[in-house]
């Protein structure tokens, strides 16, 4: 189980304002990361994923025509991901990149009240720092 949570300086804030006893057994290490990406590489990524899952095929023609980070991420948050399998998880966190991870990430936490909601953000802020280190040139 991880219990190692990458949080931003905005994700902290909202880290501070949660309840004591849901914080219990988590340890929260700074996310400095800071890749500048762009639209134009975020809908490349986007048209190149190569899906599987029915559901995600249609995830992905919308997310390639949201024009925001902010769109892309709604769309993100009102889709279904829990049957997903793996690879195609993978895959879609790579193309949408760490923004939008890091939105989803402050939407989690703003609406966390258990340890399970605390287990998926410290599931997603591990994939946005393994972004990080994959996206930013050695």
């Amino acid at each position: 189980m991880l219990t190692v949570l990458h949080l931003t300086a905005a994700e902290s804030a909202i880290w501070h304002t949660l309840q004591p006893g849901i914080k219990e057994g988590w340890t929260v290490e700074p996310e400095e990361g800071n890749f500048r990406d762009s639209p134009e590489r975020r809908r490349m990524r986007l048209h190149l994923l190569k899906l599987r899952d029915p559901k995600l095929l249609a995830f992905q023609k919308k997310a390639s025509q949201a024009g925001t980070v902010d769109a892309l991420t709604a769309l993100i948050l009102g889709t279904d991901l829990k049957k997903v399998n793996d690879a195609d998880l993978a895959e879609l966190f790579f193309a949408i990149g760490p923004g939008p991870i890091g939105r989803i990430v402050e939407s989690m936490l703003g609406t966390a009240v258990k340890d399970e909601d605390i287990e998926g953000v410290a599931a997603l802020t591990t994939i946005r720092r393994s972004l990080y280190q994959a996206m930013i040139p050695a």
